[in-house]
């Protein structure tokens, strides 16, 4: 049985949006990210499985979601690549990391890049 709390605790609450030269601009990952639903209430989202690999790139994490508000599923996938650069400086420094926030509906197919 999956613990819907543990499930929910491995998701971000905010990701943030390159707005170009202007900065970054925080989002809220606690809501429905499908088409036509206005769900902002965390209470109305349900964390229910979850699937991860990796290799010597990257970590995902799938995260799969149902709203109770539309009763759609969603998938918010969590993507960490894990050597996007090594300092020149100090080769004992470890390697940078970047993570990204994608929503793909039920199927797979991508919805959007949510943010970093």
């Amino acid at each position: 049985m999956v613990n819907n709390e543990d499930l929910r605790n491995k998701i971000p609450s905010d990701a943030y949006i390159s707005l170009a030269r202007r900065g970054m601009e925080r989002i809220s990952l606690d809501q429905c990210f499908l088409k036509g639903c206005d769900n902002e209430d965390l209470e109305l989202l349900e964390p229910y499985k979850m699937e991860e690999e990796e290799d010597e790139i990257k970590h995902i994490k799938k995260i799969y979601i149902k709203c109770k508000k539309c009763s759609g599923n969603f998938i918010l996938k969590l993507e960490t690549i894990k050597r996007v650069a090594k300092s020149t400086k100090n080769d004992d420094d470890e390697a940078l990391s970047m993570g990204m926030v994608f929503a793909l509906d039920k199927d797979g197919k991508n919805l959007g890049h949510i943010g970093y």
